[in-house]
């Protein structure tokens, strides 16, 4: 299972991202569906991803271009 996505110390830091309007849309219905902040499901998400990715510092994650943005 993973693992809390608040550090067990309580410190953390806030950051900010900028997503599709439909990936928010999604993300959003799954939290009210679930209980959840749609920022708990973004933080379980990128704990994931590291977990998986771990020792990794090539990107498994094709780079965008400019005009997929």
């Amino acid at each position: 299972m993973a693992r809390p996505p608040i550090a067990p110390d309580g410190r953390s830091i806030r950051t900010s991202v900028v997503l599709a309007e439909d990936t928010h849309l999604q993300i959003q219905a799954m939290a009210d569906a679930n209980q959840v902040s749609a920022a708990w499901i973004i933080r379980m998400a990128v704990q994931r991803f590291l977990e998986e990715n771990q020792g990794q510092m090539a990107l498994p994650l094709r780079r965008p271009s400019d005009k997929d943005f």
